[in-house]
């Protein structure tokens, strides 16, 4: 079940994707803004698994893929 936006199709997962990377950003901005970040060892490595962890459920609850 593909997604038509202006005759073009896009996967699902694309949007997914998209939406888990930017609630992935925006709980980063969180915890940068709350000093949180301090315990996190390895801040980049935290935001990618912090994303796959977003995309999967934003694929699951939001857009289903």
């Amino acid at each position: 079940m593909e997604i038509s936006i202006g005759g073009i199709y896009f996967p699902p997962i694309m949007f997914a994707i998209l939406l888990g990377v930017l609630f992935a950003g925006i709980i980063a901005k969180l915890l940068n803004r709350f000093n949180l970040t301090r315990f996190i060892w390895h801040p980049p490595l935290f935001f990618i698994a912090l994303s796959v962890v977003c995309t999967w459920l934003t694929g699951i609850f939001i857009i289903p893929v």
